[in-house]
């Protein structure tokens, strides 16, 4: 559900020419009761009050620091050089620490689990927090008394609205067929390169600790503006960089600055050539960046799963997997979602491995997902082997409660 933005955040901002470049990692946000009261003339003066306070910002050791890098020389060979921790390599005076374990408290990962509790939440993250009158009623009522999975009494639930704004999501996705095979009106890049790109924009998208619709959102406007445009190999991570930023505009309460999303590109580009791009990215989609993320489908199918906190970060493991790949594209974001919930289920052995009432809120049937279904397992267990690192490394980490290490099923019963 998307929320209604100031215009004013739709103006990119800039940053003085000899402003220092800062670790991501040490980046902190506002809370939402902050933000809340935020006016138009204050918003003006926290702006430049930032840029002008950023340079004092401590630096943080990395386990892996952001790789500052170019892609205009990938290729399908040079894959393991992009997507290792070798991606870093032209720049020698980068300093990576390594480390065994995501438990350590060096490690940019459990630095923001440590800081979760002081982190605004979204609205939309709202949605996922189950009703005690549900759980209470879970087991012993009918599923016509559970076919309702929101809770009246909550009002940032909004149920009066909550069906409209997910047929609405669903009319969206209908009319938005899937984007399969887009590729073929490009010219110089491939799919290969779209999974190294996405893969760094998802630890880009940690560092900066944006919000996970953030995340989502962005990667449906790449997909989208790659379907329309024909793009160079060398504006590519451009593309990725300005989704990332037109994504943390509309989802987010705070958006990385230009000049910082530009210095962990290696100053590839200037702030004019992300400012067009960001115009040229708009006028494509027409301005319509309510898209139908598989974010939006999947928060009212964990509801309707009524299962635990591990249960919901494998769900949302497995639908990041299907971010990097290509493959993914040829179906529907609420058919990954509804197939992600599938194999999650069958992965930590609950029965049935699909209910009624998931039936009934995903529109899908069990037999209709299986073919999905396959592709999410075999991505899950290609993850530990696989040249693309970041989410299975994301998800090892404590606060997902490590569930990258969750052996995947050998099949579907």
């Amino acid at each position: 559900m998307a929320r209604s933005i100031p215009l004013i955040l739709m103006s990119s901002l800039g940053a003085p020419k000899g402003h220092a470049k800062v670790e991501i990692g040490a980046l902190r946000r506002k809370s939402v009761k902050t933000v809340l009261k935020i006016t138009a003339s204050f918003l003006n003066s926290q702006t430049s009050s930032k840029s002008n306070s950023m340079s004092g910002v401590p630096k943080c050791t990395s386990r892996v620091a952001i790789p500052y890098k170019r892609l205009e020389d990938v290729s399908t060979s040079s894959l393991s050089k992009y997507a290792t921790s070798d991606i870093s390599a032209e720049q020698p005076h980068q300093k990576e620490v390594a480390s065994s374990s995501c438990d350590s408290l060096d490690t940019p990962e459990c630095s923001i689990a440590r800081r979760k509790s002081d982190r605004r939440k979204s609205f939309t993250c709202l949605l996922m927090a189950r009703s005690k009158l549900l759980k209470e009623q879970c087991g012993s009522v009918k599923l016509e008394a559970l076919s309702n999975i929101y809770d009246n009494c909550n009002h940032l639930e909004v149920t009066e609205y909550v069906d409209d704004i997910y047929l609405y999501y669903w009319v969206i996705e209908a009319q938005n067929r899937p984007i399969e095979n887009y590729m073929e009106i490009q010219k110089e890049i491939t799919p290969q390169m779209r999974g190294i790109l996405i893969n760094w924009l998802i630890e880009v998208h940690l560092k900066f600790d944006l919000m996970q619709e953030t995340l989502f959102l962005m990667v449906t406007l790449l997909d989208y503006y790659l379907s329309l445009a024909r793009v160079r190999k060398n504006d590519l991570q451009l593309v990725g960089l300005t989704s990332l930023l037109l994504a943390s505009k509309y989802e987010d309460l705070w958006h990385p600055r230009i000049m910082d999303l530009l210095s962990v590109s290696g100053e590839s580009y200037t702030r004019d050539q992300m400012l067009e791009m960001e115009k040229d990215i708009l006028r494509k989609l027409k301005f319509r960046l309510n898209a139908a993320t598989p974010y939006v489908f999947m928060l009212r199918l964990l509801k309707a799963s009524q299962a635990d906190t591990r249960f919901e970060h494998l769900a949302f493991y497995l639908i990041e997997l299907c971010l990097v790949e290509y493959e993914a594209l040829n179906y529907k974001p609420s058919m990954l979602c509804a197939s992600a919930i599938y194999v999650a289920r069958c992965t930590m052995q609950m029965t049935p491995a699909w209910t009624p009432l998931l039936g009934m809120h995903a529109r899908y049937q069990e037999s209709q997902l299986r073919h999905c279904a396959e592709m999410i397992l075999r991505f899950h267990k290609a993850a530990t082997t696989a040249l693309l690192k970041v989410t299975p490394e994301k998800y090892m980490c404590s606060s997902n409660s490590k569930v990258a290490s969750i052996r995947p099923l050998e099949s579907l019963p």
